[in-house]
């Protein structure tokens, strides 16, 4: 499909009266102001008080913040943290939240549940009114039940916790039972239905292998049929045995949903066996740049990977709202050393929404007044779509904000529709 085409498609969604969140909200927030301080200003929309702010300097907001900066999730948390300190250096140039900068403190929760509810265990005494929690479905998990009716809210920042109607949790990014319909839709498109499965045994395979299964289930995804349906520990050095199961069923295209270092441990090892020709998609906790990139040698042909915006290059995305907050994410990360395709994106909408939420009901909010904000944002446009919430929606993103989009050595190509449908023309 063309460029021109792909953007006629992606223009056919209705932005209609879309409000901007976070700093690139500045015509809406009077109290974000402009500085000619940073690199970004220009691709942010600026009010008329521009330049009347300034720098923050009242009293800090501080942004609680647990991440895998090591272990097993580093590869997302290292980059979670560096987006929130990007997010706020930027954020304070133009005036804070209402003149008060943001303080990031941020945490290594070593990508072990325990380390991280023992971290969020003292926040909690401490009576922080929100956390931003990450960076793995399990990690993130552990610390959810922390959560009470009076606080603190937290948001997690993995796609593979589903929170409850009500409760205190929000969840980052587009759900992963989304992610894996959109692949399947995507796999059904081109005749591919005879499919196999390799899981990791941690909370982000376990969620996956789940949704895997909830979705066969359903009449659209009758057709498919799973030859064979593996499991391995993630810490593994070798997946052959499994994968020889695979390799013996004869499946048309593969599902692996596993995050990180497994990953190359997967594709090492289809590699090895002659298997790089299998049709194979993952999840979107494996759309990082530079690890892509590490596993050139071994990546099979084709890989597709159910995404949101911010994945695909900003050339082939229609104007509006939705890129006018990828350009100012991608002129931030790139401004301060990194890649716009390295997963920086899953703790940036979380923290805009945060920010958006200060400015509006104030910088010493309460949980349950952050609570009642986010339940109720309409037409809010973020990297990965447009924001609806409810009591009963806590993530706002849908899987008519996925696209497939299929690696091509360098970047992602976007081959399908939203979610995952085919591509018009």
């Amino acid at each position: 499909m063309s460029k021109a085409s792909l953007i006629s498609s992606l223009h056919s969604r209705k932005y209609g009266r879309t409000v901007l969140i976070g700093v690139a909200a500045a015509t809406l927030l009077a109290a974000c102001g402009s500085s000619s301080t940073t690199s970004n200003a220009s691709s942010t929309p600026t009010s008329s008080a521009a330049g009347k702010s300034g720098a923050a300097s009242g009293s800090p907001v501080v942004f609680h913040a647990l991440v895998s900066e090591t272990g097993a999730g580093a590869f997302l948390g290292s980059r979670e943290a560096k987006a929130l300190n990007d997010l706020a250096k930027v954020t304070n140039a133009k005036g804070g939240i209402n003149g008060h900068p943001i303080q990031m403190d941020i945490k290594d929760n070593q990508s072990s549940p325990a380390t991280n509810v023992s971290l969020a265990t003292k926040w909690v005494s401490q009576g922080v009114p929100f956390i931003l929690n990450g960076s793995l479905a399990g990690v993130d998990a552990a610390v959810d039940s922390l959560a009470t009716p009076n606080g603190p809210f937290i948001y997690d920042l993995s796609p593979g916790n589903h929170p409850k109607p009500g409760s205190m949790v929000f969840s980052s990014d587009i759900s992963t039972i989304s992610l894996v319909k959109a692949d399947l839709t995507y796999l059904k498109s081109k005749g591919l239905t005879r499919i196999a499965a390799l899981t990791s045994t941690d909370g982000s395979g376990v969620d996956g292998l789940h949704q895997l299964k909830t979705a066969l289930a359903e009449p659209a995804f009758s057709s498919f049929k799973l030859l064979a349906n593996e499991t391995f520990n993630p810490s593994s050095v070798s997946v052959t045995t499994q994968l020889s199961v695979i390799k013996a069923a004869k499946p048309q295209a593969l599902v692996v949903w596993t995050t990180g270092a497994p990953f190359g441990t997967v594709v090492k090892g289809m590699a090895s066996l002659g298997m790089s020709n299998l049709t194979t998609t993952t999840t979107a906790g494996n759309n990082a740049y530079a690890e892509l990139h590490s596993l050139a040698a071994y990546l099979p042909k084709p890989l597709y990977i159910a995404e949101g915006p911010q994945n695909f290059p900003l050339s082939v995305l229609p104007s509006g709202p939705v890129k006018t907050q990828d350009t100012f994410f991608y002129n931030t990360i790139t401004a301060n050393g990194g890649h716009p395709g390295d997963v920086y994106g899953l703790s940036w909408d979380p923290a805009q929404l945060l920010i958006r939420a200060l400015k509006h009901i104030g910088v010493n909010a309460t949980a349950k007044q952050i609570l009642s904000y986010m339940e109720n944002l309409k037409n809010v446009a973020g990297i990965d779509g447009i924001y609806n919430t409810s009591v009963s929606n806590h993530r706002g993103l849908t899987i008519n904000d996925l696209y497939v989009g299929e690696w091509n050595g360098s970047t992602f190509t976007k081959v399908s529709g939203p979610g995952g449908t085919p591509l018009a023309g």
